[in-house]
């Protein structure tokens, strides 16, 4: 496990953690929104399958009349960095840059190309943050019984932030415990 980060929130103790199993985007299971790459270095096949049986026009053929779609390229060099087609802005573009397939976004859920793109630019972040290990789980801990992780956030700012949210319920968890501990005490003091 890479610790990536510690530091204390109110005296919880946390501790952020590269993701070393973390799930792909294409895990998520979303038809609506996915993608489908096809290169030697870089493969993925629609949601549901193993592999991708089509070529690409038999591919694009089939979603078109139901699916914005848009192509993607990857920078293939010590790992994948995708982009949309001809927008990358990779060094050595003629040995290292190749067309690997498309994003398919549902017209029934963005009725808008733009807003489909917008979602598309998304699944593209996460998809590379996920190809660039940018994904982290985090460790609270306040040397009590309150102790809480999460894993799978995908990009380092936003698991620090859940990171701080899960402590700020521990801190408020411990403060009603001795609330509660104060209550009965008096309780017990009172009935003597």
């Amino acid at each position: 496990m890479n610790t990536v980060n510690t530091f204390e929130h109110k005296g919880v103790s946390v501790k952020i953690i590269q993701d070393e199993d973390a799930q792909s985007p294409q895990e998520f299971g979303d038809d609506g929104l996915f993608l489908v790459a096809k290169h030697r270095d870089f493969y993925v096949p629609e949601p549901g399958e193993k592999r991708i049986t089509d070529d690409w026009e038999t591919l694009h053929a089939r979603y078109k009349k139901t699916h914005w779609i848009f192509h993607i390229e990857a920078y293939i060099h010590s790992g994948v960095v995708l982009a949309f087609s001809h927008v990358g802005n990779f060094p050595d573009r003629q040995w290292d840059v190749s067309q690997v397939g498309a994003i398919f976004a549902a017209k029934s859920e963005w009725r808008l190309s733009a807003k489909a793109r917008k979602s598309a630019e998304g699944l593209l972040e996460t998809w590379n943050q996920y190809l660039s290990g940018d994904v982290y789980g985090f460790v609270c801990d306040d040397d009590g019984p309150n102790e809480d992780s999460c894993w799978g956030f995908y990009g380092l700012e936003y698991c620090e932030e859940q990171a701080r949210e899960s402590a700020e319920h521990i801190v408020k968890k411990r403060e009603q415990e001795a609330t509660e501990a104060h209550r009965c005490a008096c309780a017990d003091i009172a009935t003597v």
